[in-house]
């Protein structure tokens, strides 16, 4: 007798094969639609709405910094123009082969999300602040910037943190991986290659940050500099890895983790004469 059930198709969703039925028409459209708009919603209720809280807050009462431009990040002007962008993004990754967000009710792949990325985002930190303790790269910048402190402390840190992570995962993987994978990916290659693509761009956008680090430079840190590029290099490939394994929320959810240890509490556990002890000193 005939399969008469519906015609199965086979994608390469960029992380291995899977079926799926044929839509066509409104029905396909629609599916898509939603996916998409599930998407943008979660991230516009949830890390955007927490960033424009951290920057109305900072514009109607702003809390010292000890760097100017951490206060120019949280300008509103650029911050909307990354979230605009970053919910783009984020509206465009199922289409470019990434995960979709999962629904709120789905707690097993939520409660997954928080022990893996959050889980890495707390060990990365954790180590980089013991590889900073023991090298001091941080205090020679900061001498050379002419700071003495550069955390900003309690309870302010939580939002001038929170907005900065969000920021900062749209502008290093959210919005170039996820335009770009759809566009070359998706658009001019029609599916085709979309591994080699996804990696050479998560190679490309995991060099950034390790990149802007190599203002730390002075004499005689040579050794803990590499040891600090190789480790964000490393960390950022594995945000890229995670975001095409869970989706866009594993990148935001390691940043927010790290930045948790690394600029809001961990510092609190060194010397109050540490570079790295929050607030003036």
């Amino acid at each position: 007798m005939a399969d008469r059930s519906p015609a199965l198709h086979r994608i390469d969703n960029g992380r291995g094969w899977s079926d799926h039925r044929r839509s066509s028409g409104r029905c396909g459209i629609a599916v898509m639609s939603a996916l998409a708009r599930r998407n943008a919603l979660y991230f516009v209720a949830g890390p955007a709405l927490i960033t424009l809280a951290a920057v109305a807050a900072f514009y109607f009462q702003p809390w010292p910094v000890p760097i100017p431009s951490q206060a120019q990040l949280l300008q509103p002007a650029p911050v909307a123009v990354i979230l605009l962008l970053g919910m783009i993004g984020v509206a465009l990754s199922e289409r470019a082969g990434f995960p979709s967000v999962p629904d709120l009710r789905d707690t097993g792949a939520w409660r997954r999300l928080l022990f893996v990325s959050g889980g890495a985002g707390i060990a990365f930190g954790s180590v980089l602040l013991a590889l900073d303790t023991a090298t001091g790269l941080t205090a020679g910048a900061a001498q050379a910037l002419g700071v003495s402190w550069i955390n900003v402390p309690l309870p302010q840190s939580l939002a001038h943190y929170a907005a900065a992570g969000v920021l900062l995962e749209c502008i290093y993987r959210i919005i170039p991986i996820t335009l770009f994978a759809w566009l070359i990916g998706r658009v001019i290659l029609r599916g085709r290659w979309t591994a080699p693509v996804f990696w050479s761009l998560a190679l490309l956008t995991s060099l950034i940050e390790p990149a802007s680090q190599l203002a730390l430079a002075r004499p005689g840190a040579a050794v803990a500099l590499t040891g600090l590029f190789v480790l964000t290099f490393a960390a950022n490939m594995f945000e890229a890895r995670e975001f095409r394994r869970l989706g866009w929320p594993a990148p935001i959810l390691f940043r927010l983790a790290f930045y948790g240890v690394w600029h809001c509490f961990g510092p609190y556990l060194l010397s109050e004469q540490s570079i790295l002890y929050p607030g003036p000193h």
